[in-house]
C-alpha cells in the first residue's frame, strides 16, 4: 500500500491521519491514529510522537489537535496487519461547515484601503489581510492526487494532507518554517515581502520594510527565551511557487529544552508575518476587517517526536477540504505604503500555488 492509497482509505473510513513530505526531501510519510478520539494539543511534554495542527487563534470552536502516531510508514506500507487496521470500518463523522462567502476584488481593495488609512494614522506598522476562494468539487476523491502533484511541483515546500474526522481536513504546500529542532540544532525564519518570481533589480522599500519588521520581532522573541547562540542569515530571496519572498534565517547549533521550546512556540505565534505589528492591535484589526474565522490558515502544523524534536511550518498556501468543496486562503502584509490594486494582485499570484494544481477539477 502506497501513501496515496492509505490517504484515500483514511478519508473514506474516517481514520485520523497526517501525511507530509519535508522540504528538499523525496520520502513521503503517513501516520494514523487507529483508536480513541484525537485530543486537543495543550503543551509539549517531550514524550509525544505524532502530528500537531494549531489554528491561527484558538477558541471554543477552533482547537489545536494532536494526532497520535499509532502507525507510521514511509512511501510504502508492507505490514499486512497495519493494512488491515487502516481498512477497518471507523465511519465518517459529520464535518464542520459554515456559511462564509468570499470577498470580490472591489471589497478586498476597500479592506486594504481601510487598513492603509488605519496605519497612516498611527494605528500600527503592519496588518496582514487575507481572503478566501471557494470552489465546488469532490475534494476527498481528489485529495491524494493533489498531494502527489503538489509534492512533485514544489520540492522546496512542506507538502501536507491532514485529517481529523468531524473537525478538519487541510492540504497545502507551505514555504515557511515555524520551528525546526533536532537533537543538535534549532532554526526558525522571518519570511515577508512578496514579488513575482525572478523579478530583476532591488526589492522595493515596502517589501524590505515589511520583512525587517518581522525579522526584528523574531530576533527579540528568540532572545527573550534564550539570548545566547543565535546566528542570523539573510535577508535573501526565497522562491515559493510563482512568487518570492525576503527571508532571514535564525539558527543555533544546540537544541532548546522541551520547556523552552514550548514557551517559544507560544510566544512566537502568530508572528508579524501572518498577523502584524503591534501584535494585539493587528489581531484586533484583522478580526474587525475580515469578519471571519481564519481557522487553521496562518496557524502552524507538522510532526513532532520525543525530546521536543519538531518540524513545524506555518500553514500558508493551503486550503480546507470538505467532501463537496474546497476553500483556499491567501493573504498579504499591509503597510502604510500599500497599494490596494497591487495587494489584490499579490493574493492572485499566491493563489496560483494551489490553483495551478487543482483548477482542472474545480467548477
Amino acid at each position: 500500500m502506497k501513501v496515496a492509497e492509505a490517504q484515500i482509505l483514511c478519508l473514506k473510513q474516517g481514520i485520523p491521519f497526517y501525511s507530509y513530505r519535508l522540504p528538499g526531501e523525496s520520502d513521503r510519510f503517513l501516520g494514523a491514529q487507529l483508536d480513541g478520539k484525537v485530543i486537543p494539543f495543550d503543551r509539549l511534554t517531550g514524550e509525544e510522537n505524532g502530528f500537531v495542527i494549531v489554528p491561527f487563534r484558538e477558541s471554543e470552536k477552533v482547537s489545536p489537535w494532536f494526532i497520535r502516531e499509532d502507525c507510521v510508514f514511509r512511501n510504502v506500507l508492507s505490514d499486512s496487519d497495519l493494512r488491515e487496521l487502516l481498512t477497518g470500518e471507523r465511519g465518517m463523522a459529520a464535518m464542520w461547515t459554515d456559511e462564509e462567502t468570499d470577498v470580490d476584488q472591489e471589497e478586498y481593495e476597500k479592506q486594504v484601503a481601510t487598513l492603509v488609512n488605519f496605519l497612516r494614522n498611527g494605528g500600527g506598522q503592519k496588518v496582514v489581510l487575507s481572503r478566501t476562494l471557494t470552489f465546488r468539487v469532490n475534494a476527498y476523491e481528489q485529495a491524494a492526487v493533489w498531494f502527489e502533484h503538489l509534492e512533485k511541483r514544489y520540492p522546496e515546500a512542506f507538502v501536507f494532507l491532514v485529517f481529523v474526522p468531524g473537525e478538519l481536513c487541510w492540504l497545502g504546500a507551505t514555504p515557511e518554517v515555524f520551528m525546526r529542532q533536532s537533537e543538535q540544532e534549532m532554526m526558525t525564519m522571518a519570511l515577508a515581502g512578496t514579488r513575482p518570481k525572478a523579478v530583476a533589480g532591488e526589492w522595493g522599500e515596502k517589501e524590505k520594510e515589511e520583512q525587517a519588521m518581522v525579522a526584528r520581532y523574531v530576533k527579540e522573541t528568540l532572545t527573550s527565551i534564550d539570548g545566547e547562540g543565535w546566528m542570523e542569515e539573510g535577508p535573501f530571496s526565497k522562491v515559493a511557487g510563482g512568487v518570492e519572498h525576503l527571508c532571514t534565517v535564525f539558527r543555533r547549533h544546540s537544541a532548546l529544552t522541551v520547556e523552552q521550546t514550548d514557551r517559544l512556540r507560544r510566544k512566537l505565534h502568530p508572528t508579524p508575518a501572518v498577523g502584524g505589528l503591534p501584535v494585539e492591535e493587528a489581531l484586533a484589526m484583522i478580526q474587525r476587517v475580515e469578519q471571519r474565522d481564519r481557522r487553521y490558515y496562518a496557524g502552524y502544523l507538522g510532526p513532532l517526536a520525543e525530546n521536543g524534536r519538531v518540524n513545524w511550518f506555518v500553514n500558508l498556501r493551503c486550503m480546507e477540504l470538505w467532501p463537496d468543496r474546497i476553500r483556499l486562503s491567501v493573504g498579504g502584509g499591509i503597510t502604510a505604503q500599500s497599494d490596494p490594486a497591487r495587494e489584490w494582485k499579490e493574493t492572485e499570484l499566491k493563489s496560483r500555488t494551489l490553483l495551478d494544481v487543482v483548477q482542472v477539477f474545480v467548477k
